[in-house]
């Protein structure tokens, strides 16, 4: 019987022999791991020598769609990039959408895996029976927009890109890889991966459809779901926001976590997308202030953050922007005149993360400022979070006289300083002076620099923090030290726990959620909340669907595939998933217990004022807790009897690339 919902066929290119090989996968391994970094941590374990230098031939680089990425599903637009992360020496992976993801999942193939070291700038082109790596040394040095569009009018009509710009060529740890001019992948360094083995870029226009169990199913699941998005909204959603903003203050007070219904929470995403909660979030406390040492309403207060929020965000925007098969379309094309920092004339809207990055986290509420910043970012293949935490450091290290005038090339850097935070974002881009100090990261910068700069280096095992504050929400500090991606919000959100699309999940375990700081049951929480999240990321799904409705993330499996998973079942995969993951980085000697959090981001040096005051994480408990809820032992290893149980005993212990399953 032919296989439904997937090919069962990956490509493997060997750059340094110019090789290209069409790779078999045996059916089973999908209904083990699905896709996406599922299947990539399955593969790599197997493909991937243990101590692989992350920059050398033997790390291996793959970019994974989802199991129902290209099945035309609501949301199902995701793909994922794998790798060992030169940022944090274990497991890393990315997350983007776009178009490119659908569009590699139509050239026939379930991922696209690279190994080895080009001798010079290439990149690889699929086109329907075209498969060839092409020079790209007239690329080399471009910027990721401009080499987009010259890839795309090569190949023609349909073509999707996924690019590095400068910043990944020159192996900045920081770096991104871009897509539709403004989708990054940008998160574990895998971008720097991307420029030490000289691969511009990789061009595919497919052809085929993704074969499909049942699509009368799959069609009328779709179309159940996605009646609540043509709904028209409730004349009280714009009210209700409105009104949510302006009683941020006694929420504030209050320690009240601000929510609302679905029609409200579409109405926001379809409006502003994720800026829409930029002041919010920040006056809550849910906003990293200050490089995590300050206070909303004392140090940003409110009627700053709304300067880069909602409202004043979309002021700016030429037309809506969404990733294939979203039917939000939360992203936006914008323009601004730029005053001192220069005209942008179209650009990806900045969204939250990038907002809250250089703007409360560096006091600074200039919003043309950080449109042309989010610009340099892509264009150049920057992360914004981790440039932003990068400034945010440098800042501070110039306050306490670590960078002076000589190391900052004469760059005065000051808290607020639109045109100087500007031109540092520019210096890291192209390694400029005080910019390659700083190109790889805090940890490293920190190193660098020394003179106890460590302490102004907000990271967690050498990923930069995102813009979530672990005080104001404690799960998601345990999540950024036990995931096998440190210092990321997006692999086990303990902010869906209440929503719409996981609400069905608690009530099958018979489950609500605790308190906030209910210490001793947040690691269970997390646990839980991990395994659904890894379904949802290895399905190809994007993770706010969440937040709409229920999506039928389980039914349209089945409908795809012809399987008949249970929630249950569903969930052993996730579980499964997380462990592969957290294997990974055993074997490269990194424990699940072993990262930290910085001093100010667990609250070991309480606030004095506003909403987090006197927070002081127990991250011990939290850490206990999670480990028995995964069947981990108390050092937090996987137990024996956990890799029986989920199928994992007989894992291999490592090998050289194209080696059997």
């Amino acid at each position: 019987m032919s296989p439904h919902g997937f090919f069962g066929k990956v490509l493997i290119v060997d750059l340094s022999r110019g090789r290209i090989e069409n790779h078999s996968l045996p059916p089973a391994i999908y209904r083990q791991v699905l896709g996406g970094y599922g299947l990539g941590a399955r593969l790599l374990y197997d493909w991937m020598p243990p101590h692989a230098d992350p920059l050398g031939p033997d790390n291996v680089l793959g970019f994974i769609p989802g199991l129902l990425t290209g099945a035309g599903v609501l949301f199902g637009g995701r793909f994922m990039v794998v790798g060992k992360s030169p940022l944090t020496g274990g497991w890393g992976d990315a997350n983007c959408g776009g178009h490119f993801g659908p569009v590699l999942r139509s050239a026939g193939l379930d991922g696209l895996f690279f190994t080895g070291v080009s001798e010079e700038p290439v990149y690889l082109v699929i086109d329907g029976d075209e498969v060839a790596l092409k020079d790209a040394s007239h690329l080399w040095g471009l910027e990721t927009v401009e080499t987009e569009q010259r890839l795309k009018e090569d190949v023609g009509r349909g073509a999707e890109v996924v690019s590095i710009g400068p910043a990944g060529e020159s192996r900045s740890l920081i770096a991104a890889m871009i897509t539709d001019g403004g989708r990054a992948a940008a998160r574990s360094g895998l971008a720097a991966v991307m420029g030490a083995k000289r691969l511009k870029a990789v061009v595919v226009r497919g052809r085929e459809r993704l074969p499909i169990r049942d699509k009368e199913a799959l069609t009328r699941l779709s179309r159940e779901y996605g009646r609540i998005f043509q709904r028209d909204p409730s004349p009280l959603s714009p009210l209700l926001f409105r009104l949510t903003k302006t009683l941020a203050p006694l929420l504030r007070l209050l320690r009240i976590k601000p929510s609302g219904p679905v029609d409200a929470i579409i109405h926001l995403y379809r409006k502003y997308g994720t800026s829409g909660a930029t002041a919010l979030t920040t006056e809550v406390g849910d906003a990293p202030i200050w490089n995590w040492r300050g206070v909303a309403a004392r140090d940003f207060p409110l009627s700053r953050s709304v300067r880069i929020s909602d409202e004043a965000v979309i002021e700016h925007k030429l037309r809506s922007y969404g990733c294939r098969y979203c039917p939000v379309r939360c992203g936006g094309i914008v323009g601004v005149d730029g005053g001192s920092s220069g005209a942008v004339e179209e650009a990806h809207k900045p969204e939250y993360e990038t907002l809250a990055a250089f703007g409360p986290l560096l006091l600074n509420d200039d919003l043309e400022a950080i449109v042309k910043i989010n610009t340099l970012c892509d264009r150049f293949g920057l992360d914004t979070i981790s440039t932003g935490v990068t400034v945010a450091f440098a800042i501070e290290c110039a306050e306490h006289g670590l960078i002076d005038g000589a190391l900052g090339d004469g760059l005065t850097l000051s808290w607020g300083n639109a045109e100087a935070i500007v031109e540092l974002v520019g210096r890291i881009a192209r390694r400029d002076g005080i910019g390659d100090v700083l190109a790889d990261g805090v940890k490293r910068a920190a190193e660098r620099i020394g003179g106890g700069a460590e302490d102004f280096a907000m990271h967690a095992g050498g990923q930069e923090l995102p813009m979530h504050d672990a005080r104001y929400e404690p799960a998601l500090g345990l999540a950024y030290v036990v995931d096998a991606t440190p210092g990321r919000h997006n692999t086990a959100n303990s902010g869906f726990l209440d929503s719409p699309g996981f609400r069905h999940v608690l009530e099958a375990k018979g489950l609500s959620s605790s308190g906030r700081y209910a210490y001793h049951k947040k690691g269970r929480e997390l646990a839980l909340i991990n395994r659904y999240l890894q379904v949802v990321n290895c399905a190809g799904l994007c993770m706010f669907s969440l937040m709409m409705g229920r999506p039928p993330v389980r039914e349209w499996l089945n409908a795809a595939t012809g399987w008949e998973l249970s929630l249950q079942e569903l969930l052993r995969i996730g579980h499964r998933v997380q462990v592969l993951r957290h294997l990974f980085n055993l074997r490269e000697g990194i424990g699940v217990g072993d990262i930290s959090l910085p001093s100010r981001a667990s609250g070991r040096s309480p606030l004095d004022k506003g909403p987090l005051r006197g927070v002081s994480l127990d991250m011990e408990a939290m850490k206990r807790d999670y480990f028995q809820a995964m069947g981990y032992s108390e050092d937090g290893a996987p137990t024996r009897d956990l890799l029986d149980s989920l199928g994992l005993t007989g894992i291999a212990p490592g090998g050289s690339p194209h080696s059997a399953l």
